[in-house]
């Protein structure tokens, strides 16, 4: 969701633009606010997926990945396949990541399906059936709730290593290891995206221009194609540790 005149939100975007351009991947923005705030993060993704879920299955979208307006798209010759679960895990629905601060929906992944739709609405309801709770990330702290909450929900949540596709920032001078966050929440030349969670608007273009000149520049070290990354071989050792639920 980009809207009101932020260059540096829409430069940012353009580097997802290139992403789907290159790999062929739908992009969906919502232009107009449809309810308050942060909670159009929800909406727009209840939108596609109700559309999706309308067309034969074999027309459908199988995953979603949202992506936060403050995060640069890094490797545009990263697929988004190369981190979803194997066909034999049809039980997960969704991939989130945790940081310090436990988990960070910045970025994640969703499954077409119906447990998608069931959960993003009682997300998105939650502040209204729970009137009393202090929500101190209001969609953030909604959906860790649910999840909390809710058996039927979490397990079928699983949470991926942060780098994969949800990575920190790096010290912009030189793109150093930044002594502010560990290292193995930082992105790497190679990884898909950078997200800068918690960003002030007036240090948008501070923060976020030198990824964003990386990324516009396209240089070779930081979009090398997925065999010459490490992550086939990652992810597969991820998931075969991975016991699928029971049903």
């Amino acid at each position: 969701m980009v809207y009101g005149n932020n260059s540096v939100y829409e430069r940012a975007l353009h580097t997802h633009k290139e992403h789907a351009r290159r790999l062929g991947y739908p992009l969906f923005v919502l232009r107009n606010p449809i309810l308050d705030g942060v909670w159009n993060k929800y909406a727009i993704l209840l939108s596609v997926l109700l559309q999706e879920l309308e067309k034969p299955i074999d027309r459908r979208l199988q995953w979603l990945l949202w992506f936060d307006s403050d995060t640069v798209l890094m490797n545009p010759n990263m697929p988004l396949e190369t981190f979803l679960p194997p066909a034999h895990l049809s039980d997960v629905h969704m991939l989130l990541t945790k940081d310090w601060n436990g988990m960070n929906n910045g970025v994640f992944f969703i499954r077409v399906h119906r447990w998608s739709v069931e959960l993003l609405t009682a997300t998105t309801a939650y502040p209204v059936v729970h009137p009393d709770v202090e929500l101190y990330w209001p969609d953030q702290s909604a959906l860790n709730n649910v999840l909390d909450e809710n058996k039927y929900f979490a397990q079928s949540v699983v949470y991926c290593p942060l780098r994969w596709f949800n990575a920190y920032m790096r010290s912009p001078d030189g793109m150093a290891a930044n002594p502010d966050s560990p290292a193995y929440l930082q992105v790497h030349p190679g990884d898909l995206l950078v997200h800068f969670p918690g960003t002030q608007r007036e240090n948008l273009g501070q923060t976020l221009g030198p990824y964003i000149d990386i990324a516009e520049g396209h240089r070779a070290e930081w979009e090398p194609h997925l065999a010459s990354t490490g992550y086939v071989e990652e992810t597969e050792s991820f998931w075969k540790k991975h016991i699928p639920v029971a049903s």
